[in-house]
C-alpha cells in the first residue's frame, strides 16, 4: 500500500479500536524497511524503533494480566505463559486474524512480490510496532486495552485449563481415550532456504482436523495442534456426533 487515504486509516483504525490523535505513529507502525529504501523522498521513519518500544509495553501488559489471572503461580510458570503469548507465531497469528494488520503494511515492491503481508516476521513485528504507536499516541491505559482484546482469547485458554505452551501434548491426552495417536505430516515447504516456512496438517482416524504454519516443523505442528483443539472445541460445543472423536473420511 503506497500510501493511506484518511477512509482507510479509519477502517484500520475501527479494527483497532483506537482513534489516533496524531495518525503519524499509526502511519510509522505500519512503514517496513523495504518501504522506506523504496521511497526516500518519504520521510516517514520505519516501524523498527516502535517495534523496539512496542515490544517492551507488549511484555509488560502480558505479565500484568498473567500475574492478575493466576495469583498463586510460581514465577517460573509466569515467566513461560509470557514467553509464549508474546512469540512471534503468536502474535503474528492475532495480527492475522484479529486486525488483518497485513493489509495495511507499507512495503516495498519485491517484498510484496514475495509475500511479505502474509510473513510472520512482518507480522509480529507491525503488531508490536501497533502497541508502541498506541502506548505513544494515548497511553499505557490505552495500549493496555488493544493487548488485551487481541490476546484475550489466548489469556481465556490459559483460564480454562488449556496449556498453550504444550498444544500437541494436550491433544494427545485428549484422543488417547479413543486409542489414537495424532499424525502429523508436512504438506509443504516454502521460502528460501535462510527464511523456510513449513505448513503441517494433523490427522487423527485418517481425518484432517488442523493445519498449521511455522519457521520451523515443530512450530508447525504445535500450531496445527492448537487449530485442532479449536475445531474439537467447537464440535463439543455444538454437540456434534463427531466430537467424541474424529469421523474417518
Amino acid at each position: 500500500m503506497d500510501d493511506i487515504t484518511n477512509r482507510e486509516f479509519d477502517a484500520l483504525e475501527a479494527r483497532t479500536g483506537t482513534r489516533f490523535r496524531d495518525v503519524h505513529y499509526l502511519r510509522t507502525a505500519l512503514t517496513h524497511s523495504s518501504y522506506a529504501n523504496e521511497h526516500p523522498e518519504d520521510l516517514t521513519e520505519t516501524n523498527e524503533r516502535l517495534e523496539f518500544l512496542g515490544d517492551a509495553v507488549l511484555g509488560t501488559i502480558v505479565a500484568e494480566a498473567l500475574y492478575e489471572r493466576f495469583p498463586g503461580l510460581p514465577e517460573g510458570r509466569l515467566t513461560e505463559w509470557r514467553a509464549q503469548l508474546v512469540c512471534g507465531p503468536t502474535l503474528a497469528r492475532v495480527a492475522a486474524s484479529e486486525i488483518d494488520l497485513g493489509r495495511w503494511l507499507r512495503l516495498g515492491r519485491g517484498e510484496e512480490t514475495t509475500g511479505g503481508r502474509e510473513r510472520e516476521t512482518n507480522l509480529e513485528r507491525g503488531y508490536e510496532a501497533l502497541v508502541g504507536a498506541i502506548y505513544l499516541d494515548q497511553g499505557l491505559e490505552a495500549a493496555r486495552g488493544f493487548v488485551r482484546a487481541t490476546l484475550g482469547a489466548d489469556l481465556d485458554a490459559i483460564d480454562e485449563g488449556l496449556d498453550p505452551l504444550d498444544p500437541k501434548g494436550t491433544l494427545q491426552r485428549l484422543v488417547q481415550p479413543w486409542n489414537e495417536r495424532p499424525e502429523y505430516r508436512t504438506v509443504r515447504e516454502d521460502g528460501p532456504e535462510h527464511e523456510r516456512r513449513f505448513t503441517v496438517e494433523v490427522r487423527v482416524r485418517g481425518e484432517r482436523i488442523g493445519e498449521g504454519s511455522g519457521t520451523s516443523k515443530q512450530q508447525a505442528e504445535k500450531e496445527a495442534a492448537r487449530v485442532a483443539l479449536e475445531v474439537l472445541d467447537t464440535r463439543a460445543a455444538r454437540g456434534d456426533a463427531s466430537a467424541g472423536g474424529p469421523t474417518t473420511t
